[in-house]
């Protein structure tokens, strides 16, 4: 049977043009923007979750009313840098300048962080320069740059295999944290709304940690894979932030995961 039989009873324009329209939504309804990342919450979390994320909701807002589906997976970040640099999939949620190196980065973040060194309360441990870390047991997330120097400082002592531990996997907050906790490390880094959030999340008092340096700002994105569907995806992502600003519905979905406006 011929295409445009599925119409028989209408003139042949008619059934041409509901032809290409039905085409073009089947088209349309393929499309799809998979974006990744680890578990970074109030960012990016469980993608089964009521709230799965304040980045999550934004880009569903932003895409799907244009056709585009979006789909989440959480995953190392060590392995969503390299599938989004190869074009396996099309962003990776909270990347900063230096992670998004050969990526396209939209006009618009996602948020702007600083970066935070966290200890427990009872811990006289301070922080002057990088000599601090010495003698000390310092987690990080493996793949993750925190600030140039900082990150020299983790590549050379992981390197030496000394006084930093990493962790890795699809939430490893988790794991640094338990570690924190049970004394394992004595810092970790990482920016406050995360921290706050996890602290929530597990009903743990602020009290028992102690914030003892933040790093400055430092605006993060959604980095696309580098070629012209990344570089569609970062100026339809743009233009619907700004759109979402405009009306008011960003400032109501980040209030929705207790955050404000980074601008």
């Amino acid at each position: 049977m011929s295409q445009v039989s599925m119409f028989p009873k209408l003139p042949y324009a008619l059934a041409l043009a509901l032809l290409s329209c039905s085409i073009s939504s089947a088209l349309a309804e393929d499309r799809v923007v998979h974006l990744c990342a680890d578990q970074w919450m109030p960012y990016n979390g469980d993608p089964a979750d009521a709230k799965p994320g304040y980045v999550i909701e934004l880009a569903k807002a932003i895409f799907e009313p244009k056709g585009i589906k979006v789909e989440y997976s959480v995953m190392p970040w060590t392995e969503a840098l390299p599938a989004v640099r190869e074009g396996r999939l099309s962003g990776a949620i909270g990347a900063n300048k230096e992670e998004g190196a050969g990526l396209v980065l939209p006009t618009e973040p996602i948020g702007i962080i600083s970066i935070s060194l966290v200890t427990r309360a009872d811990s006289k441990w301070t922080y002057d320069n990088l000599a601090s870390f010495l003698h000390i047991k310092f987690g990080v997330i493996k793949g993750y740059a925190y600030w140039p120097a900082l990150d020299a400082y983790i590549a050379s002592a992981v390197k030496k295999g000394s006084g930093v531990v990493c962790a890795e996997g699809d939430n490893p907050l988790a794991d640094l944290m338990k570690q924190l906790q049970a004394g394992e490390i004595d810092v970790l880094a990482e920016s406050e709304p995360v921290l706050f959030w996890y602290l929530r999340a597990h009903n743990l008092d602020r009290s028992l940690f102690r914030i003892v340096f933040k790093n400055a700002p430092d605006p993060i994105y959604i980095a696309f894979s580098p070629n012209d569907e990344g570089r569609r995806y970062a100026e339809i992502l743009d233009a619907g932030v700004k759109s979402m600003r405009a009306s008011g519905e960003l400032a109501k979905l980040l209030g929705r995961y207790g955050l404000r406006d980074w601008q």
